[in-house]
């Protein structure tokens, strides 16, 4: 472990601490999770001797406006499946006859799509047998 002076920007003052890491960015990174995303106003430099006259991160008080606090999870919406009341006998009648109508429709789009190949085929047997 490396010691590293490092220049925070803490409730608008500026402070150098010491922090024990593996390297800078390990140092830097330290502080901002300690203090916040911003916080380091300096990059962090290794010290060569005992920097004993600089208080040492963990001695520092982190904000509590800027720390992230965590929110307990939210529980899961279950699906529920409502029951559906059965239909009256009105609206059973009303749905009933609105499929017979669709069925009915497309019985009839069939129907003419027979007769208009019926009508092809028969046009297409008197032009072969005509010449």
């Amino acid at each position: 472990m490396n010691k590293y002076l490092v220049t925070l920007r803490i409730n608008g003052q500026l402070i150098k601490s010491v922090v024990s890491a593996n390297s800078a960015v390990h140092a830097r990174l330290l502080c901002q999770y300690q203090f916040g995303m911003g916080c380091v106003h300096v990059a962090p430099t290794q010290l060569s001797s005992e920097g004993d006259d600089y208080p040492l991160l963990d001695d520092l008080k982190p904000l509590t406006s800027t720390t992230i606090k965590l929110r307990p999870p939210k529980p899961p919406k279950t699906a529920t499946i409502k029951p559906a009341k059965p239909p009256t006998p009105e609206q059973m009648r009303v749905t009933q006859l609105k499929a017979n109508v669709d069925r009915q429709k497309e019985a009839l789009k069939q129907e003419r799509e027979r007769q208009k190949r019926q009508r092809e085929a028969e046009q297409a047997r008197r032009g072969q047998g005509g010449y």
